[in-house]
């Protein structure tokens, strides 16, 4: 399997292209804007570009089997412009994934619309923790990924959202999935690690369950 990944450097990419190097018959393109910042592998290929280069990145993506979109403008940009800097690139990546002609597209999403027991969106709800304030509009601007997905029928999109706190720890490989409904752990946290997130968002690249949907993961 051909994979083509945007975002393999960040938070939730890394863990990602880490995981899916573990599989002996994937062969990942990382688009990076320095391809010297992610380490040699014999099935990993590095190379130059930007979300917002359209025709270098359809060339990129094109001859793939699936797009990996983990973009993220990062919470350390600037936050006044982060809800826009992020739909021009989720807009830009389904553009291209369309013109390269790549017939799967499974996106890095976020918990903030996921349904929680009161029947309002994470982001809306009284579950919502405070501290995430200060990266409100880089979280806007995930969820709004999930609402361009939505009308989408010419892709085979999935968009994967994490529980409320996506953390490091550990692959536990032990963990629950849900479609649109916010997962709570019995001690009443909504969490998953990186890497089980990345385990199961790879698990789902090379074994699709999931078509014109979002589903979540969580413990």
């Amino acid at each position: 399997m051909k994979i083509a990944m945007l975002g393999a450097t960040g938070f939730a990419g890394a863990f990602i292209l880490s995981e899916a190097l573990t599989r002996p018959d994937v062969s990942v393109t990382a688009i990076i804007r320095s391809p010297e910042a992610v380490a040699a592998h014999d099935r990993l290929t590095a190379v130059k570009g930007d979300v917002f280069e359209a025709t270098t990145l359809v060339d990129a993506l094109r001859g793939h089997d699936t797009v990996i979109h983990a973009f993220h403008p990062g919470r350390t940009a600037d936050m006044a412009n982060a809800y826009d800097q992020s739909v021009a690139g989720h807009e830009a990546i389904i553009a291209a994934t369309r013109a390269a002609g790549v017939p799967r597209l499974v996106c890095v999403g976020g918990a903030a619309s996921l349904m929680t027991p009161e029947g309002k969106e994470y982001l809306d709800s009284s579950h919502w923790d405070k501290g995430f304030d200060p990266y409100r509009n880089a979280i806007l601007g995930t969820r709004a990924l999930y609402y361009l997905l939505k009308p989408v029928t010419d892709l085979d999109w999935v968009f994967l959202a994490p529980s409320a706190w996506l953390r490091p720890g550990e692959r536990t490989g032990v963990f629950r999935t849900g479609k649109d409904d916010m997962l709570f752990a019995p001690d009443g946290t909504s969490r998953i690690s990186n890497e089980d997130y990345a385990l199961a968002l790879i698990d789902e690249v090379i074994t699709p369950q999931h078509h014109h949907e979002r589903f979540t993961v969580g413990y």
